[in-house]
């Protein structure tokens, strides 16, 4: 296993190279090394240093301090982010050697609740999740750098803890649902120990802040592996804890058609997911992660086809609810799942060719609908013909290099027929408007005269908050990337 030189990121590389100019450790770490190593492409590259936040903060102009608990700098260059963190010990083990420690493994609460403890490189390996994300890489030398057993792991192609898997998995039960994720995304197996710690405690995860645990949940299936990743949650049955909804859907009768046909569906739509996700440049949104959940039972209500029900708005309301509430689903992501699912009734080939087709250019869920009703297409291998060339070229970039959905689309001659019913295509059907859009447009009533204050308000904050991929700001540890 060699790591090629122009496989590195170069603006990464320049974060490496400045801090070794001042007298610093510095290495690649953890997933873009694993990554490396086992043939993919890094999404992102991190950085570790001896340089504390401060001292990396005065070396680079383009640089932020985030977190509270964990405190790590953020170095721009563009829209990219090269996450750079000091050299940390596990806090516990200090502890012990300050004569504080007990028995570990008896205690009844591991939780690691503090997290700022500088530390050596090797304390640093030690106290990441599993060994395969343990590894440095020195840039000058091109060699790894291993304190933890990571490269056989890796050669086996093995998920295991770094030390004992019961402490590990105990200090911060989040580290179960990483588990799988890796599992799934890299194609590898979990070691047997660790595996079998992790469905002891698995019940354990509740103990966890609900939005670290809703965030690696949707982490799991951005992954390009959703499928394999909810296999694995049904297999362990950590899908009952996280979301008891979802899971009661999948269970049941195997001589039950509704059930078996909700199954099948789920499963196709998460493949179609992976499918488009690993085709994309930007991965899928909470919102549209959500709809493809909760699609499943909904379907045959939301066709464009269905004259059994007219008034489908309250039906999708009432059966995605317990789901958004289970997740604490933002009231943003909860709204546009919404949106993006009712407005499948007009993006959906249709056999009705005069039906009614709603202006949606603009619209906030019109990107995400659109992907949907290309996935689903796709699940469901019919033509992905989806609403015409002038709503198509006002949807967001990403949407129209779309492949299938564009390629159908240009196959759409002549403009969108007239309502049927009358009605202006301008009209947007009741069930589809949303108080997040009375919302904006009065925000920007007010906002008449001095239009930039909004955007002086919401963007100087934007490259740096944590949370703007949905990650608390104290929840992201870099150790276990």
């Amino acid at each position: 296993m060699k790591i090629a030189p122009d496989q590195i990121d170069s603006d990464a590389a320049k974060v490496v190279q400045r801090l070794r100019r001042y007298d610093h450790k510095a290495y690649l770490v953890g997933g873009c090394v694993r990554d490396l190593l086992l043939g993919g492409k890094p999404k992102d590259f991190d950085v570790v240093t001896s340089a504390t936040p401060q001292e990396i903060k005065r070396l680079f102009r383009n640089c932020r301090i985030i977190g509270r608990r964990f405190r790590l700098a953020h170095v721009f260059f563009g829209s990219k982010v090269v996450e750079t963190s000091t050299f940390r010990a596990n806090p516990r083990d200090v502890e012990e050697d300050d004569g504080e420690g007990g028995a570990e493994s008896d205690a009844p609460d591991l939780m690691i609740r503090r997290d700022n403890v500088f530390g050596t490189p090797e304390e640093d390996a030690r106290r990441r999740d599993f060994t395969i994300n343990g590894l440095f890489y020195d840039i000058e030398s091109g060699e790894v750098i291993d304190h933890v057993a990571g490269m056989a792991d890796l050669e086996a192609r093995l998920v295991r803890t770094i030390g004992d898997p019961d402490i590990r998995l105990r200090e911060d039960p989040v580290r179960i649902l990483r588990a799988i994720k890796f599992a799934a995304r890299c194609d590898l197996s979990i070691e047997s120990e660790t595996y079998r710690r992790m469905m002891e405690h698995r019940q354990e995860i509740t103990k966890c802040a609900q939005a670290r645990v809703s965030e690696e949940f949707y982490r799991l299936l951005r992954s390009g592996a959703a499928k394999r990743s909810m296999e694995l949650l049904v297999g362990t049955e950590l899908l009952d804890i996280l979301v008891p909804e979802l899971a009661r859907g999948l269970r049941g009768d195997d001589a039950d058609d509704e059930v078996n046909l909700r199954r099948t569906r789920l499963w196709a739509y998460l493949g179609a997911l992976d499918r488009q996700t690993n085709r994309r440049p930007v991965a899928p949104s909470n919102a549209l992660i959500l709809a493809v959940l909760t699609l499943p039972p909904l379907r045959d209500v939301l066709d464009p086809d269905s004259t059994g029900v007219r008034d489908v708005g309250p039906i999708v309301a009432q059966a995605i609810s317990p789901i958004m509430e289970r997740l604490k689903a933002s009231r943003r992501d909860a709204e546009l799942t919404r949106q993006m699912l009712l407005a499948l009734r007009y993006v959906l080939p249709s056999k009705r060719p005069n039906r009614r087709r709603p202006r949606l250019a603009g619209r906030d869920f019109l990107d995400d609908a659109l992907r949907l009703a290309e996935l689903v297409s796709d699940a469901e291998a019919t033509d992905a013909t989806v609403i015409g060339r002038p709503i198509l070229d006002l949807a967001g970039p990403d949407v129209r290099d779309g492949g299938a959905l564009e390629a159908s689309v240009d196959a759409l001659a002549g403009d969108v027929p007239a309502a049927a019913d009358g009605q202006s295509d301008d009209d947007l059907p009741p069930e589809l408007e949303s108080t997040l859009d009375r919302d904006r447009d009065r925000r920007r009533r007010r906002g008449r005269g001095d239009s930039r204050r909004f955007e002086e308000v919401r963007r100087p904050d934007e490259p740096g908050r944590a949370d703007d991929a949905g990650r608390p700001s104290d929840a992201g540890r870099p150790n276990d990337a």
